[in-house]
């Protein structure tokens, strides 16, 4: 009579299985990073995009009354405003030419935009929702709310010292360094920085509009 071999099952062993889980954490481990990283170069990149279309937004304001805008005191976008749409947002204000909720100016951004000019219409990317700590302030491509503003009060062609003397102002309580921005000044009209991810006292990075 013919002996009959056991026949093998078709199915992973445990050794194999094993393995496979294996292989496939190590791959994750090296592409979990890179995906991450590629992230965060997209949103850099984003915000960038964000702070030159602003910046054209208040050129344009500037060519149409010869003066730059005046923001609030602190120099950061979202100075001054609360998260209630009804209230007064100056940087949205002045350059959308209509308050957050639709409705007409008022006050400061009324008597600066007196032809209620459309200078940038901002998206619902462009503000916090209404799940965030503070709705309806305008945030970069981080969701972060801490973005400083500067412009070339005298019209000198930089900004510098003559424009800012008590200091340009802090984001999430730090101060860029000057090897960022130069002792005498920048050869720019218009100027955004905010404090890059996972940014803090002991590791200042930042976002600039001119780099």
């Amino acid at each position: 009579m013919r002996r009959t071999e056991p026949r093998r099952s078709a199915g992973f062993t445990l050794i194999e299985l094993l393995t496979v889980i294996a292989v496939i954490g190590i791959l994750a481990a090296i592409l979990i990073p890179t995906v991450s990283s590629v992230r965060v170069s997209a949103n850099k990149a984003k915000t960038k995009v964000q702070f030159n279309q602003w910046a054209a937004a208040i050129e344009s304001f500037r060519s149409e009354y010869g003066y730059y805008p005046a923001f609030h005191s602190t120099n950061l976008v979202n100075g001054g405003a609360t998260g209630v749409a009804t209230g007064e947002h100056l940087f949205h204000d002045i350059l959308a030419g209509r308050k957050r909720d639709g409705s007409a100016l008022s006050s400061g951004a009324a008597t600066q935009n007196r032809k209620r000019i459309a200078f940038y219409t901002f998206s619902e990317g462009d503000l916090t929702d209404a799940t965030a700590p503070v709705p309806n302030l305008i945030k970069d491509a981080f969701d972060n709310t801490e973005i400083a503003v500067l412009v070339d009060k005298n019209l000198d062609g930089r900004i510098d010292g003559s424009d800012y003397p008590g200091g340009i102002p802090f984001v999430a309580g730090m101060k860029p360094g000057l090897d960022d921005i130069p002792t005498n000044g920048l050869r720019v009209r218009v100027a955004f920085y905010a404090p890059a991810p996972r940014a803090d006292a002991t590791n200042p990075q930042f976002i600039f509009s001119w780099k």
